[in-house]
């Protein structure tokens, strides 16, 4: 009994300490006015043009992928795929918190601005790092990629980047036709697309220890 507790704080704990890092990363993104990572890119463009909060727009997105996830699968749905909405949640909420953390951070020179970009792609590939060696629940930026992979029998990889750009290209529509702009999805946007991949691979070779440590099977030594 006690060994499974530890095993659920274990796995949970480092779970939410990946959704803290990932939306504090999404919220230094969106205070820094050069768009934000793919997966938040569609609720920042809604956020810029309705003033609705990005986090409560990103939990309704998150409700969608869980849809989108359940007509994908079909049968293979089931109430597992359902628990993706509490750390999606968890998701919106925190990224509202963090918004209204760091609200008072500079953000008026491009510099400043460039700043914010890198240091929220740090956190959130950090926070992506976290999440996806928690081994507890998957979050829906990976669920609806890793069913149509599933289905299709294509690789999770190359679906998760066609994914990507899918969002983009969505959210490029959005701006462009209620902002006649690309604001919500600029430099920022790419920047995080092309280095946060990159960043989860640094993290994953430099703390091969700590991988070790939450894979199941150490669980099981233990």
């Amino acid at each position: 009994m006690k060994s499974s507790l530890k095993k659920f704080i274990k796995h949970f704990g480092v779970l939410v300490i990946g959704i803290l890092c990932m939306s504090a990363g999404v919220a230094l993104s969106k205070l820094s006015l050069l768009g934000t990572s793919p997966i938040s890119s569609i609720p920042n463009v809604i956020s810029n043009i309705t003033a609705i909060p990005i986090g409560q727009l990103t939990i309704a997105f998150i409700f969608i992928l869980v849809l989108l996830e359940a007509i994908v699968l079909r049968r293979q749905f089931s109430w597992q795929n359902l628990l993706q909405l509490i750390p999606g949640s968890l998701f919106g909420w925190f990224i509202d918190a963090f918004v209204r953390f760091f609200h008072s951070l500079p953000n008026q020179t491009y510099i400043e601005q460039l700043g914010l970009v890198l240091m929220g792609t740090v956190l959130l590939s950090l926070g992506v790092f976290l999440e996806v060696n928690s081994h507890a629940i998957i979050m829906p930026g990976e669920g609806l990629p890793n069913a149509i992979a599933l289905m299709h029998q294509l690789k999770f990889a190359k679906v998760k980047v066609y994914n990507d750009f899918i969002l983009i290209g969505i959210s490029l529509v959005l701006a462009l036709s209620f902002t006649h702009s690309v604001a919500g999805v600029r430099e920022g946007t790419l920047i995080a697309t092309f280095l946060t991949g990159r960043l989860v691979n640094f993290f994953t070779e430099h703390a091969n220890r700590f991988v070790d440590w939450m894979t199941p099977a150490a669980d099981a030594n233990n």
